[in-house]
């Protein structure tokens, strides 16, 4: 397994967290994978969105906790997938659940809770990583796992930067 940070930075509230997921979603494409991880209250739904958006969603997105799976339809006719493993105790029910049939699609997926579904998640995927720091503020950590097309990743790094320092 190769790791390989992006980037990491401070988000200091959760329209942050939203616009750096934008960025992220706009530079995805079919068949990509994100892992969004933290603990509870940390932003990963917020950071979802942003993805969403930055796809072309056109839908709500809500935290699918007790629907596991949530659908959305893209401008392009592709499928965004949220899944929330939350409910989950170990990846046997991820299997269960049909997971792997997700990755079988041309779709984009964003899965929170990642680490219910552990060693289920195929290569390359992005991981972000969103640990809270006070009140409303967080650290962002992307990372990529496994073998990515480095013009790729490097294109996602300018976008990335140029969002944090712009604001």
């Amino acid at each position: 397994m190769v790791i390989r940070l992006i980037l990491e930075t401070f988000s200091p509230d959760e329209l942050t967290t939203r616009r750096l997921g934008a960025v992220l979603g706009r530079w995805l494409r079919a068949g990509d994978v994100v892992t969004v991880q933290g603990p509870l209250g940390a932003g990963k739904t917020r950071f979802i969105q942003g993805l969403a958006q930055g796809l072309g969603v056109r839908d709500p997105v809500q935290s699918p906790s007790f629907v596991l799976i949530q659908a959305y339809p893209l401008p392009d006719g592709g499928r965004f997938y949220h899944v929330d493993l939350y409910r989950l105790a170990e990846p046997g029910e991820a299997w269960a659940l049909g997971i792997w049939d997700l990755f079988e699609e041309p779709a984009v997926i964003a899965i929170e809770w990642p680490e219910r579904a552990a060693g289920l998640i195929p290569e390359p995927y992005l991981r972000v990583t969103l640990s809270p720091l006070g009140d409303s503020g967080r650290r962002v950590r992307i990372e990529a796992i496994g073998e990515f097309p480095p013009e790729r990743l490097e294109a996602l790094l300018a976008r990335l930067k140029e969002q944090v320092e712009t604001g």
